[in-house]
């Protein structure tokens, strides 16, 4: 089947190369001709949105924030161990900084961004973002794609993420975390049961869950070859899993060392149930 974007693609650049011949003493519009081009050969496939700009983005150009401690806000109980702090001021100057000191550091963020509903929830530039605003979607995803790039930066190879959002974003708050984390890191979409009364607000449904997008910094290993275990202990203790009720288990011999095996059933004896299975 044919592939009619890519074929109107190659015509388009057949007319600019033409332009280009015929302007080859030109160098203002074989610049403009090329940087048309660019975008035509660009990868086509996937979120594009009118990028915006913040003018937390322009002063920062050439000025460098700071971290500056306050001391009167110290809450100490031992000296002696490691402590954490809390960084108060704007998220971007703010990451924007930590990207400085712990690149590479982080194993888990969790971000709780505005959910962009249209709502006075969400504010760009300092200007609210109402529902009537035609560039409401991308100036979220301009928002948002900054600060998630350095949060990409910030995360360890075994590091994850995880972003609250809702229906207003979802779609493509994932889009958009596939460019920047790769889809392959994607480990899944948590649904997340906000309520249990289902209001009437609405008039054809109701919802009572949000999301929580999960992704890996890096989810295969590339000394082991294999998927990485991150969101599972390091050291399983309890005994309430029962992988051999699976019926996708392939595993049909199982070979315990005496002494190894513990039973939690009081008299020690496993009965059979009325389960067929």
């Amino acid at each position: 089947m044919a592939n009619l974007s890519k074929i109107k693609r190659e015509r388009l650049i057949e007319m600019l190369h033409s332009l280009k011949e015929q302007h080859t003493n030109d160098d203002s519009i074989l610049m403009q001709l090329s940087e048309i081009e660019n975008e035509l050969i660009n990868k086509k496939y996937g979120l594009l949105w009118e990028q915006h700009d913040e003018e937390v983005d322009n002063v920062m150009v050439n000025n460098i924030p700071v971290f500056t401690e306050d001391a009167t806000k110290e809450i100490s109980f031992d000296s002696n161990k490691k402590y954490n702090f809390i960084l108060e001021g704007d998220n971007l100057h703010s990451l924007y900084l930590l990207q400085k000191t712990h690149r590479g550091k982080i194993d888990v963020i969790y971000i709780d961004p505005p959910y962009n509903t249209g709502h006075e929830d969400f504010s760009y530039d300092d200007h609210i973002v109402e529902e009537e605003d035609t560039f409401r979607h991308s100036k979220w995803l301009s928002f948002m794609k900054n600060r998630l790039e350095i949060a990409h930066d910030l995360l360890s190879d075994d590091g994850i993420i995880f972003i609250s959002i809702d229906d207003n974003e979802q779609a493509n708050l994932k889009l958009l975390c596939d460019s920047i984390f790769g889809e392959n890191n994607f480990i899944t979409n948590f649904f997340w049961e906000k309520t249990q009364h289902f209001g009437r607000q609405k008039i054809n449904y109701y919802s009572n869950c949000e999301y929580i997008l999960c992704y890996a910094k890096k989810i295969f290993s590339s000394e082991l070859g294999k998927l990485k275990e991150l969101l599972v202990e390091k050291v399983k203790t309890e005994l309430t899993d029962a992988p051999l009720y699976n019926a996708s288990n392939r595993e049909n011999v199982l070979t315990f060392v005496k002494g190894t095996v513990k039973f939690n059933i009081p008299d020690g004896i496993y009965t059979r149930t009325n389960n067929d299975s």
